[in-house]
């Protein structure tokens, strides 16, 4: 039998494939990303200081009957609720930088355990492009959530911000700032894998009561309980005009 080329060993090593557990429950990971079959299709997992997510490779059931466990997918944050005062501070600093755009990235701690928001210095700027750079970070510091606006556009993902949106991270996009209400769009980044959280919360946003928002540590279907709870607190303080 051949050895496995030392290239193969390292690949599986940072991102091994794990078959999802029919009887038990799926062994804990430590930070990394891993490939999960289940009997109910591919995922992959990720697990960072500040995220821990399965997301579904595919939508379609596998054609073969796989021995395996199922897996559901679920996205947590270990900040738990995004804070509404970070997301109010951004969409201010957009609007005072009309026409152009801007952004401007929301940092985790690994210490505090917090997110804190930082602009990113604009290299060039206009109405309908921005090139920047993201400030300097701490060493237990780390991006969790890349955010830009459009200016008086509306909030829509280009053919640029795919290129862009590289790594693992949430992104969100804020358009209309010269409306009362803006508009806004946010995915979950995973290495070129997106998913939505909310393909259009603004219009498409649901009443209901406090309770039904998924609570810190919980995980939601698709990860969209915590943005509707940011969006409905939003909402509430910054009705349409």
């Amino acid at each position: 039998m051949g050895t496995t080329d030392p290239r193969d060993q390292a690949l599986l090593a940072a991102c091994p494939v794990v078959a999802a557990p029919r009887f038990g429950a799926l062994s804990e990971m430590g930070n990394g990303q891993r490939i999960i079959v289940a009997r109910n299709g591919w995922f992959v997992q990720t697990r960072l200081d500040w995220l821990d997510s399965i997301v579904a490779l595919g939508h379609g059931l596998p054609q073969m009957r796989l021995p395996y466990g199922e897996v559901a997918e679920r996205l947590c944050f270990s900040f738990g609720v995004l804070p509404i005062r970070l997301i109010e501070a951004f969409v201010a600093a957009g609007r005072e930088r009309l026409p152009n755009e801007t952004a401007g990235v929301l940092i985790y701690s690994r210490r505090t355990g917090q997110l804190r928001l930082a602009m990113c210095e604009p290299e060039r700027a206009s109405p309908v492009h921005i090139r920047y750079r993201r400030p300097a970070m701490a060493e237990d510091e780390t991006v969790a959530v890349d955010l830009h606006t459009h200016g008086r556009a509306p909030a829509f993902w280009s053919d640029e911000d795919d290129r862009d949106d590289q790594g693992i991270k949430v992104a969100g996009v804020f358009g209309l700032l010269d409306r009362p209400r803006p508009s806004a769009c946010f995915r979950l980044v995973v290495n070129g894998l997106y998913q939505p959280l909310d393909r259009h919360p603004w219009p498409q946003l649901q009443e209901g009561p406090q309770g039904e928002w998924a609570e810190q540590g919980v995980a939601a279907p698709r990860g969209e309980g915590w943005m509707r709870r940011v969006l409905w607190r939003w909402r509430d303080r910054h009705p349409s005009g």
